[in-house]
Parts: C-alpha cells; sequence; structure tokens
C-alpha cells in the first residue's frame, strides 16, 4: 500500500510539474527589424561621419546597399578627450535611436561601439567588431536588454 501511495504522489507531482510555465513570457513588443539581415556590415569609414556631423543636423549613413539610416543628431558629446558619443534618431525606423561611441585607444586605435534600438519594439542592432576588425551590426531581443517596458 505505501508503495502505491509514494507512487501516486510521484505521478502527481510530474504532473504538476509538466503543466506549470513559470516565469515564461511572451513579448508584447513587435519587431520592427525582421525584413533586414541579422547581420549587417559596417564600415569604419561610415561610422566616422557620425562624429563630423553637429548636433540638429541631418545625416545619413550608407551600411550597405539594402540598410542605410537618414536622421537628425540628437545628441553629440565629446564626454573626455579619448571618448565620443552621437545619437541620431532614425525617423524612417519609427524613431529608434541609433548610439555610436568612438573611443580612442591607448596605441591611438579607435573602437567603436553602438546599438540601434527602439524602446517600442522586441529587437534592435548592436555594432560589434571582429578579430579581423570589422564591424557589423548584429540583431538582438532587446527584451534581453531592457527591461520593464
Amino acid at each position: 500500500m505505501k508503495t502505491i501511495s509514494k507512487v501516486f504522489v510521484l505521478c502527481i507531482i510530474l504532473t504538476v510539474s509538466y503543466n506549470t510555465n513559470a516565469q515564461v513570457t511572451a513579448s508584447s513588443r513587435p519587431l520592427l527589424f525582421s525584413n533586414f539581415s541579422a547581420n549587417i556590415p559596417t564600415a569604419a569609414a561610415e561610422l566616422n561621419k557620425a562624429f563630423l556631423s553637429a548636433e540638429g543636423s541631418l545625416i545619413q549613413l550608407n551600411f550597405t546597399n539594402n540598410f542605410s539610416i537618414t536622421g537628425t543628431v540628437f545628441s553629440s558629446v565629446q564626454r573626455y578627450n579619448n571618448l565620443s558619443s552621437v545619437i541620431i534618431k532614425v525617423p524612417s525606423l519609427q524613431n529608434s535611436l541609433l548610439s555610436i561611441s568612438k573611443r580612442t585607444n591607448d596605441d591611438n586605435t579607435i573602437t567603436y561601439v553602438g546599438r540601434l534600438i527602439n524602446e517600442k519594439y522586441a529587437d534592435g542592432y548592436e555594432l560589434k567588431k571582429d578579430n579581423y576588425g570589422n564591424y557589423t551590426f548584429n540583431k538582438i531581443k532587446t527584451e534581453e536588454l531592457i527591461q520593464d517596458f
């Protein structure tokens, strides 16, 4: 009798745990960049154009034939002598923000980092540099980066 009740309790526990989905949420935000490639190659010269534009000016950055950005320089800040940041508001992408930072390293090489995101959408892009010095915008899920929207 004891064995039957133990098996019965084990079956109930397994059934309950199998049907329980704790902490699983589906994103309620739509995708903005679903029609674009997961990886977009980017030239460093094109990224540098953002730092040559004054705050409030219109700028166009042509990353590839299929992906170019036209927007207004929302903010341009020289934080330190080796760090500058630019934020570009892109109306054609539902007012997404392209944030690019440029750092001059101790060996006088330049490193760019950045993101293209919109808080109303579940996807975006992050700028990454590979081992060969090439830059690529890689698609990201913004709900993994931005919480509580």
